[in-house]
């Protein structure tokens, strides 16, 4: 019959060289950097309409136009026929009409454009 004695003693305490060092745990891959893709530079906020409960913005980049509203690339209901305006990923997350400010952003990136006159 092993005794608790014999028990304790055989299972170890410590390390062999306590001064020796520990084994660090391997790092994680940092995660890649997200890249935020540049808004176009001819983009222009030229006006904002409220009906029917909606506010749309209207903007023009080079020799394209159309309505922006609020949510990812700015889709509105009724669509685009166009095509997008906003580069994938980018998303409308304010339209204040009574002030003329399209607030834009990217995650936390944020782009706040002035109506222009």
């Amino acid at each position: 019959m092993t005794t608790p004695q014999q028990v304790v003693a055989a299972m170890p305490i410590g390390r062999a060289d306590p001064f020796a060092p520990t084994q660090q745990p391997v790092a994680a891959t940092p995660p890649a950097a997200v890249v935020v893709p540049q808004l176009p530079a001819d983009l222009r906020f030229t006006g904002v309409i409220h009906s029917r409960g909606e506010t749309q913005a209207f903007v023009q980049i080079g020799g394209a136009s159309g309505a922006l509203c609020l949510g990812p690339q700015g889709r509105c209901a009724a669509g685009n026929a166009d095509g997008l305006l906003l580069p994938s990923g980018w998303s409308v997350s304010a339209i204040d009409a009574a002030n003329g400010v399209l607030a834009l952003s990217f995650g936390s990136e944020r782009r706040m454009l002035q109506l222009s006159r």
